[in-house]
C-alpha cells in the first residue's frame, strides 16, 4: 500500500517593505477605486501585509492633494452626505501571472467586511488585521 500525505505550504505574513511590491500592489488596489468613484484618489495605508501571492491592504482615502476624500462630485455623494460611506477601503489582491488584481474589495465601508474574506478566498489569516 502506497500512502500519499500532501502537506499545505504556509507562507508567514509580513508587511510590504520592498517599494516595487508595494507599488504594484497600491496602483492594483487604486483601479476599483478610480472606476467607482470616477476620480482618482491617494491611499494612507494603515496596513499591508503579505503572504506568498496574497496581500491585504487598509487604507485611508484622500484626495490627490492629501485633503480628505469629498464624495460630492462621485456617485457615492447620496450616501456618503447620508453618513453611510467612511473614508476607508480594504482590499485582498493576489499575484497572478506576475501581476496583482483585486479578489475583493470594499470602498467606503461602515464595518469590517474582510473578517470572512480569508475564509471566503481560502486567503492565508495572517495578512489581516487582529481583531
Amino acid at each position: 500500500m502506497i500512502e500519499v500525505v500532501l502537506m499545505a505550504t504556509t507562507v508567514a505574513a509580513s508587511p510590504v517593505t520592498d517599494e516595487a511590491t508595494r507599488s504594484a500592489i497600491l496602483d492594483a488596489a487604486r483601479v476599483p477605486v478610480t472606476e467607482t468613484l470616477k476620480k482618482p484618489v491617494k491611499f494612507k495605508v494603515s496596513h499591508l501585509k503579505r503572504a506568498g501571492d496574497w496581500a491585504f491592504l487598509l487604507a485611508g482615502m484622500v484626495e490627490p492633494s492629501g485633503a480628505p476624500l469629498d464624495y460630492g462630485s462621485t456617485p457615492m455623494a447620496a450616501p456618503a452626505a447620508q453618513g453611510y460611506m467612511s473614508r476607508s477601503y480594504m482590499a485582498l489582491l493576489r499575484r497572478q501571472d506576475g501581476h496583482w488584481t483585486v479578489v475583493d474589495k470594499a470602498i467606503g465601508p461602515s464595518d469590517v467586511p474582510w473578517v470572512l474574506w480569508a475564509k471566503r478566498h481560502n486567503a492565508p489569516p495572517g495578512i489581516f488585521p487582529a481583531q
